[in-house]
């Protein structure tokens, strides 16, 4: 049996258990195949490269879920390949200004844990690393046009061969574990506490029905554990979401803005963002580009359309799109 390896030989090779082999197995990390009329199970040589990655991973602190998660978007994904898109990473970082500083510094962090290989990466470093590939949890909240918001964000991403499911809140259910996901909560159940649980990686602020300081503690508490990997959308327009976006606890990260207002693409050209007008549309930072871009659409969209679709693109503004495969 050429190339075929016993679970105990795979096991002294690989440096795995037997136990921890018939884990990843559920798991769907590493499958054995069924050789011969005794239906034993066997593993191919070639299993250990994958073998030696999931090992690497872990190594760096990773999760099963996680190195799962990666192995998917990449099965030859290695420390030295995430090193290196960590690097262009980190250039493109550099060429930003105060409003990406605390991003860079985190790539940084990273780098430094990778080139160490001492400890494990934090939970905060890791998380950084998932939404470089895509691998993020998105929030969209406010009062209006939140579900045609979160369809817009997934056709982004099915445009661009990624499927990401739509999860509406309910208290009554547990919160998605698995990414990519994007989580539709509306503004009316943001007293509860259990809101508090939830992590986004980017959160979207579509509107906000008054400028009240009691609801803005609400919306406050989806930022809890904010920091330098959350990025947050907010609407230039609405002077509600505008005041909330002044909060130390959402300046620790990255905010875009998006508006219909040309008159607020000085400001928006500086910081980040969305600006849409008629037909016309203008993206700043996009992909963490100086350069501004700019599209039309095939026709003017109705109003909630229009500050729908705004919204969803300054969601995946740094998600390494194509433009081209942004319109509605």
């Amino acid at each position: 049996m050429k190339n075929w390896l016993t679970i105990g030989q795979f096991a002294r090779e690989s440096g795995f258990s037997p136990k921890a082999l018939r884990l990843y197995e559920k798991m769907g990390l590493i499958i054995s195949h069924a050789r011969g009329d005794n239906d034993y199970r066997y593993y191919d040589q070639s299993q250990l490269a994958t073998a030696g990655r999931i090992k690497e991973l872990k190594d760096l602190g990773f999760t099963l879920n996680e190195v799962k998660d990666l192995l998917k978007v990449d099965e030859e994904l290695n420390s030295e390949k995430l090193h290196s898109a960590l690097l262009k990473r980190r250039d493109l970082i550099s060429e930003q200004a105060d409003v990406l500083r605390n991003q860079k510094n985190q790539v940084e962090k990273i780098l430094s844990s990778l080139s160490k290989k001492t400890q494990p990466l934090e939970a905060e470093q890791r998380r950084a690393i998932m939404s470089f590939y895509g691998n993020i949890s998105i929030l969209v909240t406010g009062t209006q046009g939140l579900e045609k918001t979160a369809s817009y964000i997934q056709k982004h991403f099915k445009n661009n061969g990624k499927d990401i499911p739509i999860v509406q809140w309910n208290k009554a259910q547990a919160l998605p574990v698995q990414k990519p996901y994007i989580l539709v909560c509306p503004e009316a159940v943001l007293g509860d506490s259990s809101v508090e649980e939830i992590n986004a990686d980017v959160i979207v602020v579509k509107n906000i029905s008054a400028h009240d300081q009691n609801l803005k503690q609400k919306y406050l508490r989806l930022f809890l554990a904010a920091g330098p990997h959350v990025t947050t959308v907010i609407n230039a327009d609405d002077l509600a979401s505008v005041d909330l976006a002044g909060d130390n606890s959402i300046r620790s990260g990255r905010i875009f803005y998006f508006s219909k207002n040309k008159a607020l693409q000085e400001q928006i050209s500086k910081i980040g963002g969305v600006i849409g007008q008629g037909d016309d549309v203008y993206l700043f930072g996009f992909n963490l580009q100086k350069k501004e871009i700019e599209f039309k659409l095939d026709k003017i969209l109705a109003l909630e359309d229009e500050v729908s679709y705004l919204s969803s693109l300054g969601a995946v503004l740094t998600a390494g799109f194509s433009y081209e495969t942004l319109r509605p």
